[in-house]
């Protein structure tokens, strides 16, 4: 249920230099044993064998009686995804994720890719984070039952919808009001085609994802971006984050939740508690002399020890196999005990600053 492009920021560090199509990412299984234990598992793989499972999105057409899915739409929407988070992930643009005057801002399509792919993780089997069934689990019986009008609607929308029908995502949307699926297959299609097209600033018949991006992540703010200092291309022994099919780690005890879209970056982040949306943002690296961008009013840059990276991936990674079987990472577990083999070789360098320092840059 994950991109290509997005796994491509965890490739493992012995496929960095590799071409796209030869990249992969190690993959860790994780399982209770029947001692209680975590058993854990790991597979190298080509990350050009994991997507998005669009199978789950399969079919009929009712002329041809071929299959069809939605997959040029998720790849068009995954396309115009990663052109920002490379602003963010290779060019250190964290001030993008302040100007929300616009529609479609660059913080708008970062929360939009949250609300979809948690909700693309639903329908992956290895889910397991709590009463994952109760958001499609209203909405789409609900859609089933209104069926007939959200035919009606998408056959004949309104003018302002009209006049975009020329657009492959709305010829799609008439393609599954036409197929011969089951009624639930042809909701489960427009429900996801319906927020990809409001994702692209479209107006959809039948809207979706405003309402769920302001229900999930309202009052959303920035309390950190935390970069591990190390670079997009680095393989030396240090901190890395790691993700899973849910990318996004909901942290309910304290509120501090987290987004890593690389495996040197992560942005962590509060919602429904501050009345206002950042006016500046935080930085830490470990390495601040590795970042590309510079210190201003609304870009604070604070160096960090190794040890402070370590609690920010320690909770991705602790968060990550609490809501899925699943993770991704560039690391094997032999790198993990080299790592860790490092910090005690290395003891004052890991730990200092005692504290994050502010610094000019």
């Amino acid at each position: 249920m994950l991109s290509q492009w997005f796994l491509r920021n965890f490739r493992s560090d012995d496929t960095v230099n590799s071409p796209k199509d030869k990249q992969r990412v190690w993959c860790h299984t994780v399982n209770i044993s029947d001692e209680g234990k975590n058993d854990i598992k790991e597979i190298p793989l080509p990350i050009s064998s994991i997507a998005i499972n669009k199978d789950c999105f399969m079919l009929i057409d009712c002329d041809s009686k071929k299959i069809f899915d939605i997959e040029d739409e998720l790849s068009e929407y995954e396309r115009d995804t990663s052109i920002v988070f490379n602003k963010l992930v290779l060019e250190h643009k964290f001030h993008i994720l302040l100007d929300v005057r616009r529609r479609g801002n660059a913080l708008e399509k970062m929360v939009n890719f949250m609300v979809i792919q948690i909700l693309l993780g639903f329908l992956n089997p290895q889910n397991k984070m709590d009463n994952k069934e109760d958001v499609l689990g209203h909405i789409l019986p609900d859609m089933v039952k209104d069926y007939e009008k959200i035919k009606e609607i998408i056959i004949n929308p309104p003018n302002h919808v009209q006049s975009f029908y020329s657009q492959g995502i709305f010829r799609k949307m008439l393609r599954v009001i036409a197929s011969n699926s089951e009624v639930y297959e042809k909701c489960k299609a427009l429900f996801f085609l319906s927020m990809l097209a409001e994702a692209k600033n479209l107006p959809s018949p039948i809207g979706y994802l405003t309402r769920l991006r302001n229900e999930m992540f309202s009052k959303i703010h920035i309390t950190g971006i935390f970069h591990t200092g190390y670079e997009f291309d680095s393989t030396e022994i240090r901190p890395v984050f790691t993700t899973s099919p849910n990318v996004v780690m909901f942290n309910q005890n304290n509120n501090f939740n987290l987004l890593p879209i690389s495996h040197n970056l992560a942005i962590g982040f509060s919602i429904k508690a501050s009345e206002y949306y950042n006016s500046h943002l935080n930085i830490y690296s470990v390495y601040p002399n590795k970042l590309k961008c510079r210190s201003s009013k609304k870009i604070k840059i604070y160096r960090v020890s190794h040890d402070y990276i370590d609690g920010i991936s320690g909770w991705v990674t602790m968060i990550g196999v609490g809501q899925t079987k699943t993770l991704y990472t560039p690391y094997e577990l032999k790198d993990i005990e080299r790592y860790l083999q490092y910090q005690n070789d290395n003891y004052d360098h890991h730990y200092s600053p005692e504290v994050p320092e502010l610094v000019e840059l």
